[in-house]
């Protein structure tokens, strides 16, 4: 069983990883976007046709391809309002739950963009001035958002097979992130 929870651990993180470099790439064409927009703004008087488009499919891409990444590593931004959640098994317990929450929130989201993705690929849909078809970038997003939910789940999973072991789990996260 541990074997097959590290098996799953490492493919989540290759995802995720992979995810991220995406994310990358989509932010450096979005700076050389930026960077040919405004030069052909200013010293050509000839702004870049479709850059607001563009750097709306640039932003949407950015924002929910970390998203696997960011789970994995529990990155988002957490509220302490009762700190003592957060310690021993009550702790345990409510990272789990939350994580649970999470899973479902990310798929129920998922479905909703999913469906919106069969929407733009029968109905045609394109940008309106570049005419770039919508469905592979809403697509490419919706699989982000599965992933996502798929390493809330393995988190969750991990935690439930190490109670009372937080701690340790999250130092074990923590000492992977330093490596490269």
């Amino acid at each position: 069983m541990r074997l097959i929870m590290y098996r799953l651990e490492r493919l989540a993180r290759s995802a995720s990883l992979f995810l991220a470099g995406l994310a990358s790439l989509v932010l450096l064409a979005l700076v050389v976007l930026t960077c040919i927009d405004v030069i052909g703004r200013y010293f050509f008087r000839s702004p870049l046709v479709g850059a607001v488009e563009l750097v709306q499919i640039c932003m949407g891409l950015m924002i929910f391809l970390v998203f696997p990444l960011m789970f994995l590593r529990n990155d988002h931004i957490n509220v302490d309002l009762i700190p003592q959640l957060g310690r021993g098994k009550l702790g345990w317990f409510v990272t789990v739950l939350f994580l649970f929450v999470t899973v479902g929130v990310a798929l129920a989201l998922g479905d909703r963009v999913y469906d919106y993705a069969l929407r733009a690929w029968d109905d045609g849909d394109i940008t309106e001035y570049l005419r770039i078809p919508r469905y592979p970038v809403v697509g490419l997003i919706t699989a982000a958002i599965f992933c996502a939910a798929i390493v809330s789940l393995l988190r969750a999973l991990v935690l439930l097979s190490r109670p009372g072991q937080m701690q340790e789990v999250e130092q074990a996260e923590k000492g992977e992130r330093a490596e490269p």
